[in-house]
């Protein structure tokens, strides 16, 4: 089979098991990678493993390994180069949320452009924040902080969103020490110094087409804001903190 066609089998397990299975994306890239792993041939990996300049017996084991088998060791291989980062990512975000931190980077940001830029501070805060941090956790992290400005506008609860979205997902996407580019620099021998100027001028183009559609979309779709894992009135906690309540 040809690889194109391997590759695009993996990515409709993988998007067709989210969006319609409703898995959880992690079950949905393990099957995908089981898809791609199985129907890849042998006399493929054969070739791949030779062209790496590993010798004939090594490369002979590749191909005699189960799919299960080849799966586990790429994973741990990828655990072991972004496992730690990852870790230290998430804790890095629970501080910046549980201290306060971020609600502070944010309403510096709205200090900056003033209330009613408040999109504009959210989209440029989440593409600093997803530097060094992985996007779930920056996105978990500022929804309460745009479900906060929410209560306090008024209105632009989508506006909002998006616009975080779109800072959070081009750095998360293109800018080291974020480890997904971080990784692919070290596999491409990328030097990280021009891949973070690059990601930098790329990301911004990048951010700033999602910040226009963010604005496109929001005046055409009204998105409610509800009751989720917090309150209301521990969203309005947030909102009503002075700024001396937060860490400098």
């Amino acid at each position: 089979m040809y690889p194109f066609l391997i590759l695009l089998a993996g990515m409709l397990v993988v998007i067709g098991g989210i969006l319609f299975l409703r898995l959880h994306a992690f079950l949905a890239l393990l099957l995908g990678a089981f898809v791609v792993a199985t129907l890849t041939p042998a006399d493929a990996l054969r070739d791949f493993a030779l062209e790496k300049g590993t010798s004939i017996e090594e490369a002979d084991l590749l191909a005699e390994q189960s799919s299960g088998e080849r799966i586990s060791k790429g994973f741990g291989r990828t655990t072991g180069q972004v496992g730690i980062v990852n870790a230290m990512a998430s804790i890095i975000g629970i501080c910046l949320l549980e201290s306060g931190a971020a609600d502070r980077m944010v309403r510096s940001a709205l200090r900056i452009v003033g209330p009613t830029r408040a999109p504009l501070a959210f989209t440029g805060s989440g593409f600093l924040l997803a530097i060094p941090v992985f996007f779930d956790t920056v996105f978990y992290l500022m929804i309460p902080l745009a479900k906060a400005t929410r209560l306090r506008t008024g209105k632009g609860y989508l506006f909002y969103v998006l616009a975080i979205v779109a800072g959070g997902t081009m750095a998360h996407s293109l800018v080291p020490p974020t480890p997904g580019p971080l990784f692919v620099a070290g596999e491409f021998g990328v030097d990280i110094g021009l891949m973070i100027l690059l990601g930098l001028a790329i990301g911004f183009l990048a951010a700033s087409a999602g910040f226009l559609y963010a604005y496109w979309v929001s005046k055409r779709i009204e998105l409610p804001l509800r009751e989720t894992e917090e309150s209301l009135g521990e969203l309005e906690a947030i909102a009503g903190k002075e700024d001396a309540q937060l860490p400098p």
